[in-house]
């Protein structure tokens, strides 16, 4: 009975150990994967002042989302600076009732031959909930606040025509993440990402002096290496039990 005392002390030492190995540590990683921005409906006001409501909507290709990312595990609660890039090129301009640079007399319709991309580099603070087994599958959700600036780089209603935007602003942005991570040794955890990112104000000035205000939006899917490091080592397990003598 005594030796099975002993076996069942080691063994919980040895679960209860590397379980808390990220807690109370640093970690740095890096994330990149697919970028979908939702369409952007810029209304659009003339130097005039007309205003024009969703005159013109851009459309994007898919693109690529990356990060680097550093943070500090508290144990259940995480927070992290984040540093990221995310671009995509034009697939299609829409007008609505307006006539840009380089769409000739046409005031509406839809153009699919569109030239330029939109681009996003943010600075972010986040907060995330951990979940599981930190030795193991481990899942998270939690979001972040920062600053972003968004380029309207080259807008072009068709490819290698006249540009209509070129310009970038920069403000205030949101997101929402969730995932999950998997350790694959005492240091280093794989993960998968989804995060929702959100610009609520997107106010850029066309070649021809009319504003166009609108909002930025992405979904993106990421893949995740995350390096930890700086966690205290785990206590020695205590020494085994003598038995007495027969």
């Amino acid at each position: 009975m005594r030796r099975l005392a002993v076996v069942l002390a080691l063994a919980g030492t040895a679960l209860a150990g590397p379980a808390l190995a990220r807690d109370k540590a640093w970690y740095a990683g890096i994330e990149g994967g697919a970028l979908l921005i939702e369409n952007i409906d810029f209304d659009v006001t003339s130097p005039q002042g007309v205003e024009t409501s969703n005159g013109v909507t851009v459309k994007h290709k898919m693109g690529y989302d990356v990060d680097g990312i550093v943070g500090y595990d508290f144990g259940g609660f995480r927070t992290e600076f984040e540093l990221g890039f995310k671009k995509a090129s034009l697939d299609k301009v829409t007008l609505t009732g307006l006539a840009v640079p380089g769409s000739g007399t046409a005031a509406s319709g839809s153009f699919s031959d569109a030239g330029g991309t939109t681009s996003a580099l943010s600075f972010m603070v986040n907060g995330l909930f951990d979940f599981g087994d930190d030795n193991g599958w481990n899942g998270y959700v939690g979001g972040g606040v920062g600053i972003a600036r968004v380029k309207a780089d080259i807008y072009q209603v068709v490819d290698q025509g006249t540009d209509f935007v070129d310009d970038s602003d920069t403000g205030f942005a949101w997101q929402v993440v969730a995932g999950v991570r998997k350790a694959i040794s005492d240091n280093v955890d794989l993960g998968l990402k989804y995060r929702y990112f959100n610009t609520d104000a997107l106010d850029v000035v066309g070649v021809d002096g009319s504003a166009y205000d609108g909002r930025f939006r992405s979904h993106s899917l990421l893949a995740s290496v995350i390096f930890n490091f700086g966690a205290e080592a785990p206590p020695p397990p205590p020494p085994p039990v003598a038995e007495p003598a027969p």
